[in-house]
């Protein structure tokens, strides 16, 4: 049975158990198994690299069991006990030693003292860890990032148990050579390489490596900078004044909104709620850099509001409208989850209506973005002011937006000069 209960000198009942930690509000089919520790009645607990269904863990022994005949859960299951019993030993003897020295201690000093003699997480133990906070905290986007970095990085590594105490540049640098061999494009590698080094700068802030190991310095993780495409104002007015009817003129609408309202992103846009929208102005906070905007809304995005204003939703465009009364009694989860098949579909139409349009540039919320920039510029409006408009923490930012259509400004002056 994988519970230890002790008495110490200073009274205090130690109690040591392996359990699952369940969230009610998740809706994930298996759950961490956790190292509990309770001591003056305050709990703190041990994430392990390992999680369980519910009817495989018998909560009063404490212990993973098999309800299958699978060979490889089986061996899974086994796998999990001995490091369940393994861990409690090792904190049997963390308790003794505390004890002592004749000092109370407190549960918290207990899972410190296990991390600090270098039991420490798994890399998947670590990264279920984070991904179950994230989904906590309803970020579930950055939480679903973490999910495909992790599946990426057990593919690299066979599914053998990594530490994160063995994380070192030569591995970083095998796991980049492995994505990079299996066709994965640059940005998508520097993309699962700088979550990966988030995950590991965090471990190492809380602990759970030792000493001063930097295994990504000198290591590029930022993507390659893609070509940032613009609308011409010809082609704008092509876009708005298209005769449209059905779910592609819904995607032109909420591409022309997001331009009308300074590029706002289609996140942004789909999480938009009437309590936002006061005396023709809208107040939302980006999902992105929390920070907190207002917009004035323009005659032609007040149309697009009307157009699709509706009785019985807090939502304010048709993004995240459900079937049934959407704003109410749904969770976190469930209108991300919504969001991901929207966002898809409208991606899918906005590609579509180009082609129909025999556009030669692409349709995205994205551009819709860049075009409200580059317009912007054209008009002579500064670059801070446009920075500001766009929610940019600095001018860099704004510059790489524009950098193309710069580009194509010092192009034709080269040509002016040089037609001597």
């Amino acid at each position: 049975m994988n519970t230890i209960p002790t008495k110490g000198a200073f009274g205090g009942r130690t109690s040591l158990k392996a359990r699952l930690y369940i969230r009610s509000h998740t809706h994930h089919d298996s759950h961490p198994v956790v190292l509990q520790i309770i001591r003056h009645r305050r709990r703190s607990v041990v994430f392990t690299p390992y999680r369980l269904r519910v009817e495989e863990f018998d909560a009063s022994r404490g212990e993973a069991v098999a309800r299958t005949r699978s060979h490889s859960r089986r061996t899974y299951i086994s796998e999990v006990n001995d490091y369940i019993r393994h861990r409690l030993f090792e904190l049997r003897r963390i308790v003794d030693s505390l004890e002592r020295t004749g000092a109370d201690f407190s549960a918290s000093d207990i899972a410190d003292r296990l991390r600090g003699r270098g039991v420490l997480r798994s890399v998947s133990g670590y990264f279920r860890s984070r991904i179950e906070e994230l989904e906590l905290e309803g970020r579930h986007g950055s939480a679903l990032a973490l999910e495909h970095t992790l599946r990426a990085f057990q593919k690299f590594s066979g599914g053998s148990p990594v530490r994160l105490e063995d994380v070192d540049l030569p591995l970083i640098v095998s796991f980049r050579d492995y994505l990079h061999r299996a066709g994965l494009s640059a940005n998508t590698v520097g993309f699962y390489l700088s979550r990966f080094r988030s995950v590991y700068n965090r471990s190492v802030s809380e602990g759970y490596v030792q000493g001063d190991k930097r295994p990504f310095e000198g290591l590029p993780t930022r993507v390659e900078k893609t070509r940032k495409l613009a609308l011409s104002d010809e082609v704008l007015r092509r876009v708005s004044g298209a005769d449209l009817r059905g779910p592609r003129a819904e995607a032109r609408d909420l591409f022309m909104f997001s331009f009308y309202c300074r590029g706002m992103s289609f996140v942004d846009m789909a999480y938009l709620q009437w309590s936002d929208v006061r005396d023709g102005v809208i107040h939302y906070r980006r999902r992105k850099t929390g920070q907190l905007f207002r917009v004035r809304l323009v005659p032609a995005a007040q149309t697009i509001l009307d157009r699709y204003r509706t009785t019985g939703s807090t939502f304010v465009l048709p993004i995240l409208r459900g079937p049934a009364v959407s704003g109410t009694g749904e969770s976190s989860r469930e209108l991300y989850t919504r969001y991901v098949r929207r966002r898809s579909r409208y991606a899918h139409l906005l590609s579509n209506l180009a082609r129909s349009l025999n556009l030669e540039v692409p349709l995205s919320f994205n551009v819709a973005r860049h075009t409200w920039a580059s317009r912007a510029r054209r008009k002579g409006i500064s670059l801070s002011v446009i920075s500001e408009g766009l929610g940019h923490t600095t001018e860099k930012t704004t510059r790489i937006y524009l950098e193309d259509m710069e580009t194509k400004r010092i192009d034709d002056a080269n040509r002016l000069v040089a037609a001597f």
